[in-house]
């Protein structure tokens, strides 16, 4: 279902609390105060024929006497009457409810379906949304929006808080009045029979109130969902998760929030820091950090944090060094100033600064941590006062450490109002820098392009799926060892006996790649030691240095799993990431493999040799199974175009070099009817989001051919992103500059509306600029229309696509 109604639950103009009340405890009692409290200022109407008025607000007998249909409802009456409420609402044109009403599972309606079955039938067809039920509700401080049982509200700010616990979020919200932090919105799950995190990862993604989202999960009901909303909304702004439970889909749920580039946190405390660290953060250039303390034991407590964590502290060249010999003269004899550095007790505000000053001019330094501890005769608020104009005008992450009360409060707040983190401890300081490095190099995997793929054969992969298909429908259990040779062969891992060795490869130097499948994620593939080294295909054990991955794979994907294991040096990396590529592969291309193991797996200068194997098999499930939807290799597609043969195809990301060398083909003009802007060249962030598409949502065509210098080259794109209803997919072609008016725009156009009706999709939508004649003519000799915008100077295209 769409998220377009959300408008509705986080902004509504109109709120009705229906079950409204006076007795104390109750759930009517407690939301309509919160309401009534909160500082809402749309209209409250409260609903309960027991009451002429509540609070001070008229109160309704029913809905069907309300002024009119509300946004949002707010519903606290007994489980039997929700399904018939939700009817009446949708009916009247409400599109959002919050029911807090728990016990819905165990009622049963009629025709034997339980109360909260009934409930969602009566909302499909209105396309009513409904958070819960049970759950403690929702907040919306910036609007006043108290439509919870929480007592006492939440500040406005700019982080959102999502929670699959009712009992964390009252505690959080607390701890947070406490501290001084604000929200964005907040809003706690219940039982997720509708609006689940994957639709509020949607919403919070274009949020303009939201700039960080915080998670606090224990489970999934659908992880493709889960990690298409993710993705997008971690490359949006930061998506920060608290996972409970420590179980064994464990590594399967860190692999899932590496690749989506969110960063997971192991405490309610380190949430709340990793929030304030990433929302005033700037991008980091390096890891490298520099930290000064006015006391040697403060400068050793945080580089032992910062070696513990795997950070990188920064090496002063020999320039930087006499610029502090300079500054502090005479100070602790410091010979030679190294890092940390350790001021004294006595340091000056002058002297601090013209520390800060020279390192944060310093290239080496890409972060610097101040840890300060009360002095005698040494006032804290001017040092902070002289240090903060300092830091924000340096371009690069200062963070601070205030140990202390009263004495350094000052100082807190002038960082504070500067927007520079400042923490408790020196262990606390550096684990928000290091959750700063680590979601940094979360992105950096996002945005990374991959080498290019290993070849396969097409036809030797088709008779290996027709090996596992013959074997499954024989009703076995595993594939033989000629089998499981045959296939691993078609994927190119070869296979020796025990005792072999692969060319280059160090004595007993053996890893393991296995596949399981996971209960939340479906099939997910681990690296790691092999032999008597590792534990050959068990997901628990061994998994210190143990590497998990989803597929599908890429070459940056893979790469970081082997480094990630810090087994051994690069030299045979490249052969172990294509294996893991081939391993992928199968995994994607097959619907009956249940697990597969390759230990132990040498590697060496001539790839990969497994000198033992085994390949179990399972009912063929279709390919939904896997979290991240793999390439759709079934959409490519050979045609004839100016006489000569050209091939339309899916994007991926391995096409990034050629997609800049196409870019690059493109005259001016052309860039900015397509980008409505003037771009000389492509950003690697854009580059990324043009490349690396999730196929759930969006596609993309290419129209790629080998060129003159024997390498493919792309000569025009079609792409178009679907709405989360499957209503409309907005648009957008581009043919390179020299070969406009060839038909190759109709050619790839008319295969994106063969997709897109494929699967179902409305309308194709999208917008020009009103002088774009060429797509404006496009559409039209299609069969549709052109209108003009309410924007001056642009025009809207529409295609319908069903009958």
């Amino acid at each position: 279902m769409s998220i377009r109604n959300f408008s509705s639950l986080f902004d509504p103009g109109s709120v009705a609390v229906i079950g409204a009340s006076l007795r104390p405890g109750s759930l009517g009692a407690i939301v309509l105060a919160n309401m009534a409290g909160g500082g809402y200022a749309g209209a409250l109407w409260p609903v309960n024929p027991k009451y002429d008025e509540l609070l001070g607000v008229r109160c309704y007998a029913r809905v069907s006497a309300l002024p009119q249909a509300p946004d949002l409802a707010v519903i606290c009456t007994p489980p039997a009457t929700v399904p018939g409420l939700i009817a009446e609402l949708g009916a009247r044109g409400t599109r959002a409810a919050v029911v807090l009403t728990r016990g819905l599972d165990e009622a049963k309606a009629g025709g034997g379906r339980s109360v909260r079955q009934a409930m969602l039938d009566a909302a499909k067809p209105h396309l009513l949304r409904i958070l819960g039920p049970g759950g403690v509700g929702l907040l919306a401080p910036h609007s006043g929006l108290n439509a919870s049982l929480a007592e006492g509200g939440a500040k406005a700010g700019k982080i959102a808080f999502v929670s699959q616990s009712d009992a964390l979020m009252a505690a959080v919200l607390d701890w947070a009045r406490l501290h001084g932090i604000g929200f964005s919105k907040f809003a706690s799950l219940g039982e997720r029979a509708d609006i689940d995190l994957g639709d509020l990862l949607d919403y919070l993604a274009d949020d303009a109130d939201t700039a960080a989202i915080l998670v606090y999960m224990e489970n999934l009901a659908c992880a493709r969902k889960f990690m298409s909303a993710a993705r997008l909304a971690a490359r949006a702004k930061p998506v920060i998760v608290l996972k409970a439970g420590r179980d064994s889909s464990d590594l399967a749920y860190d692999a899932a929030f590496r690749r989506a580039g969110m960063l997971r946190v192991h405490s309610t405390e380190d949430l709340f820091d990793a929030a304030e660290t990433l929302t005033h953060a700037r991008a980091l250039r390096g890891e490298r950090l520099a930290i000064v303390a006015n006391g040697g034991a403060l400068g050793t407590i945080a580089t032992d944090a910062l070696a513990y964590a795997d950070g990188k502290l920064a090496l002063l060249p020999p320039a930087t060094v006499k610029l502090l010999r300079a500054a502090l003269p005479g100070l602790g004899g410091l010979a030679a100033p190294a890092n940390p550095l350790n001021l004294g007790g006595a340091a000056t505000p002058a002297q601090y600064a013209a520390v800060f000053d020279a390192l944060l001019r310093e290239p080496q330094v890409d972060a610097l941590l101040l840890i300060h501890a009360p002095a005698t005769g040494v006032d804290a608020t001017r040092v902070a006062e002289l240090l903060a104009p300092l830091a924000r005008g340096s371009g690069k992450n200062v963070l601070s450490c205030w140990l202390g009360g009263a004495s350094v409060a000052g100082a807190r707040r002038v960082f504070a109002d500067a927007g520079l983190p400042a923490y408790d401890t020196p262990e606390q300081a550096v684990r928000g820098f290091m959750q700063t490095v680590q979601y940094r190099r979360n992105q950096e995997l996002l945005m990374e392009v991959p080498g290019q793929l290993p070849p396969g054969s097409k036809p030797e992969r088709a008779a290996a799926r027709a090996v596992l298909a013959a074997a499954v429908a024989d009703g076995r259990a595993a594939l033989s060892a000629p089998e499981t040779r045959a296939v691993l062969a078609a994927y190119g891992i070869r296979m020796g006996e025990r005792g072999g060795s692969a060319a280059g490869a160090a004595p007993g130097d053996a890893f393991a790649i296995a596949v399981q499948d996971d209960a939340m994620f479906g099939p997910v593939i681990s690296f790691g030691p092999g032999g008597a080294a590792g534990a050959a295909g068990g997901m628990d054990a061994g998994a210190g240095r143990r590497t998990v991955g989803l597929p599908p794979l890429n070459m940056v994907l893979a790469r970081d799993m082997v480094e990630r294991t810090r087994l051994r040096p690069a030299a045979a990396s490249d052969a172990l990431c294509h294996a893991l590529i081939q391993v992928s592969d199968l995994v994607a291309d097959t619907c009956e493999l249940a697990s597969l193991r390759l230990d132990p797996l040498l590697a060496g200068a001539d790839g990969v040799l497994a000198l033992d194997a085994g390949i179990t098999l399972g009912p063929p499930r279709a390919s939904y199974r896997l979290a991240i939807r793999a390439y759709p290799q079934e959409l490519e597609q050979e045609v004839v175009w100016q006489g000569a043969p050209l091939t339309l195809r899916p994007i991926r990301p391995e096409d990034a070099p050629q997609h800049v060398e196409f870019f690059a083909r493109l005259e001016a003009d052309d860039v900015r009817l397509r980008f409505f802007s003037v771009m000389r060249e492509l950003q690697p962030a854009q580059l990324a989001r043009l490349t690396q598409i999730d196929y759930d949502r969006a596609m993309a065509f290419i129209a790629t051919r080998i060129g003159s210098g024997g390498r493919p080259e792309t000569l025009g794109v079609v792409r178009a992103v679907a709405d989360l209803d499957n209503q409309h997919a907005e648009f957008a072609i581009l043919i390179r500059s020299d070969l406009k008016g060839k038909g190759l725009g109709a050619i790839l156009f008319q295969k994106l509306i063969d997709y897109f009706r494929s699967r179902g999709t409305a309308a194709i939508v999208g917008e020009a600029l009103s002088e774009n004649g060429g797509v404006q003519q496009l559409v039209r000799r299609f069969g549709g229309s052109v209108s003009p915008s309410p924007e001056p100077g642009m025009a809207i295209l529409t295609l319908k696509l069903q009958p």
